[in-house]
């Protein structure tokens, strides 16, 4: 194996995987480097930016040590950096405070206020978003209420991609899907929108330029090649958003094609060659990695979290014989599930247990199992999880098509990949054929597309993406006869959610008149 070589990093929040490839695509080495979240209230979560920066600087230097040529065959670097995060910066790109990531749910009441000068529908209209305290602008609001000092020395307010942008190259910029995070970019003309940016009162000098994810902005710093060994001579791609990133490394770029990301949460991405809008508001849209094309996107209900919840907590025997050797807990709970019926034979389960972002947006729903009977095993409850999920799929992709697009596959990656019987689940409720790549953790493979695609080692995203990205053999079909018995229970999964949505409202309610 020769060189040239380029590097993708995965900047997660819970650690940073770097990866080295050669030209043709071959996986050559990864390094991860862990590191924490800090939660210093309820609903605050907050990350220390130089967190990421020293992963980074850990995480390449071993990966040069599995450099054959030496670290000059290394041509670029690029990024797949967690999304909906806000870093706060001085004038010499210093972090005033601790960046607040994307699960900080603190900026509720910003998210209210906006509520008074633009509805929900306009704010969607103009950035593609939901008006939800989740996106970064909000965060930048409470920093601005509530440490008035420390944002009158603010300089830049940018997500974390820019942040590892600028210490990797000492350039400031923004690619469209990260600055789409922040609620704050038209995704039809990809330049910021001014009536939102008016009506939060943030003036466009404090946000990085926009540039393609394929951008070289520059070579990397003396003090970043330093730092990991890189020669000074490096070229730094722009980069991308994590989803984005995950989505391109599973080689889905072409109309149509759904990607399904199966971690603790289950983002789905699907590619459009133009922006659309969904009148439910139940998918977002943003720019795509790939410059020429727009996701339709869910950012992600719980998922593979619950299904974690209930090995944990309700599953001891299934544990204890994964700590005796005796096979993996999850396969060990999927086995007498995949004995159940389709349907678990009347057993519903609705996937909220962190609230709903399908059938709709909804931060007062809560789980659910309902329909349970003396006639139901551990194996039916944990077979209708797995349905629960597949059916909140389908939710967003009705909502996708609802908005004109046409969707043809799903290609599943991440943890959830791995389970045969829920990519069969997925396939039968969908009726869409399930795909997965060679490598289901995509986030570092699509950042080093971009790093090659970037350095000219490749013409465009989709061949850089052909050479990358490979299958494991065979589709999963889906089953004409278990499709129509999930229509059935598909129907009963949503009059189920409807009918109690006005008991999850009267429950958040009810907590807020307790005294504290």
């Amino acid at each position: 194996m020769s060189g040239p070589y380029v590097i993708g990093c995965d900047v997660g929040s819970q650690g940073t995987n770097s990866a080295l490839y050669s030209v043709d695509g071959t996986l050559v080495a990864s390094a991860y480097e862990a590191y924490d979240v800090s939660f210093p209230h309820p609903g605050w979560a907050e990350q220390d930016p130089a967190l990421w920066t020293r992963a980074l600087h850990a995480g390449i230097r071993r990966l040069l040590e599995q450099v054959p040529d030496g670290p000059s065959s290394v041509k670029a670097l690029s990024f797949g950096s967690q999304l909906d995060g806000m870093v706060v910066c001085d004038a010499k790109g210093r972090a005033l405070r601790p960046a607040m990531i994307w699960m900080d749910r603190r900026a509720e009441a910003q998210a209210a206020a906006l509520k008074e000068r633009l509805s929900p529908a306009e704010f969607y209209h103009d950035v593609g978003a939901n008006l939800d305290s989740s996106h970064a602008v909000f965060k930048a609001l409470w920093v601005r209420d509530e440490q008035p000092e420390l944002f009158s020395r603010a300089a830049t307010l940018m997500p974390p991609g820019s942040y590892v942008l600028r210490e990797a190259s000492g350039v400031l910029a923004v690619d469209y899907s990260n600055a789409s995070s922040l609620a704050l970019l038209d995704p039809r003309s990809r330049t910021w929108s001014e009536p939102v940016l008016d009506a939060v009162g943030i003036e466009p000098r404090m946000l990085p330029e926009l540039a393609p994810a394929t951008r070289v902005v520059g070579n990397v710093t003396r003090q970043f090649a330093a730092a990991t060994g890189l020669t000074p001579e490096t070229a730094v791609v722009v980069g991308c958003g994590d989803e984005m990133a995950a989505t391109l490394g599973a080689g889905v770029y072409a109309p149509g094609e759904v990607c399904d990301v199966v971690g603790t949460a289950e983002p789905v991405c699907a590619v459009s060659t133009r922006p659309r809008e969904d009148q439910s508001m139940l998918v977002e849209c943003h720019p795509h990695a790939d410059p020429s094309s727009w996701l339709l996107e869910n950012p992600g209900f719980v998922s593979g979290g619950n299904l974690r919840w209930w090995r944990d907590q309700l599953c001891p025997v299934e544990r204890d014989a994964e700590a005796r050797g005796q096979g993996d807990a999850y396969d060990l709970l999927t086995a007498p599930a995949a004995q159940v019926p389709a349907g678990a034979e009347g057993l519903i389960f609705l996937p909220c247990m962190q609230g709903a972002m399908a059938p709709e947006w909804n931060g007062a729903a809560r789980g659910v199992f309902y329909g349970l009977t003396l006639a139901h095993s551990k194996a039916h409850l944990t077979r209708a999880l797995l349905e629960g999920s597949a059916f909140a799929l389908r939710d967003i992709l009705e909502a996708m098509r609802a908005a004109g697009l046409e969707v043809r596959r799903l290609t599943i990656v991440g943890g959830g990949a791995k389970g045969a019987l829920w990519r069969q689940i997925k396939a039968d409720v969908t009726g869409l054929p399930v795909r997965v790549p060679t490598s289901v953790e995509t986030t570092a493979t699509g950042a080093a597309i971009l790093a090659a695609v970037g350095a000219g080692l490749h013409g465009s995203v989709a061949e850089a993406a052909r050479a990358f990205v490979r299958y494991q053999p065979g589709e999963q079909s889906p089953d004409p006869e278990r499709r129509e018995i999930y229509d059935a229970a598909y129907a009963r999964y949503r009059e189920l959610y409807f009918a109690l949505k006005p008991v999850f409202e009267r429950g958040v309610r009810a907590k807020s008149a307790v005294p504290a």
